[in-house]
């Protein structure tokens, strides 16, 4: 007997996978953007830079410091979009390729909570090109997985004389 495959699962997989790259790019070009902004600040910028901070931190701070852990976060934003968007294409992937498995619906299950909990967090940029495209892979494609996975926990656990 041949098994359908759930076109649920199917587009949250797409959801996931396009959406992820989406979201990622994004994230790395506006990242990679603020940071050469940073390192193209001429020397009145960092002067000036250095007396606010100088003002503001009682002397403890410098411009240059400053600088410095705004290029820290900078590069780790960078790492984190990197990396979501490396699970998220994989998950897309493997999603894709399990969907006519009923077997295989704790994966779907699992990857739907654990992205929709993820997805939650970037809803604060809803309204942009970014949060769009991170909607579909962090809240869409993750519904779609815990739904069309407790399909297939249906099927997989079918009575096979219904």
């Amino acid at each position: 007997m041949g098994e359908q495959e759930n076109m649920l699962l199917k587009v949250g997989s797409l959801l996931i996978l396009i959406g992820g790259i989406a979201s990622g790019l994004f994230g790395i070009i506006a990242s990679a953007a603020a940071l050469l902004a940073m390192n193209s600040l001429d020397e009145s910028a960092m002067s000036g830079l250095d007396s606010y901070f100088q003002l503001a931190s009682g002397g403890m701070f410098s411009g240059e410091e400053a600088a410095a852990v705004v290029g820290i976060v900078v590069l780790a934003a960078i790492a984190i979009s990197a990396v979501m968007m490396l699970i998220q294409i994989i998950v897309g992937v493997m999603g894709l390729s399990r969907a006519r498995n009923p077997q295989k619906y704790r994966f779907f299950l699992t990857w739907g909570v654990i992205l929709l909990m993820i997805g939650f967090l970037g809803l604060g940029q809803l309204f942009s090109l970014r949060g769009i495209a991170s909607a579909c892979s962090g809240i869409a494609g993750p519904v779609l997985f815990i739904i069309g996975g407790a399909q297939q926990n249906k099927a997989a656990n079918a009575d096979p004389m219904d």
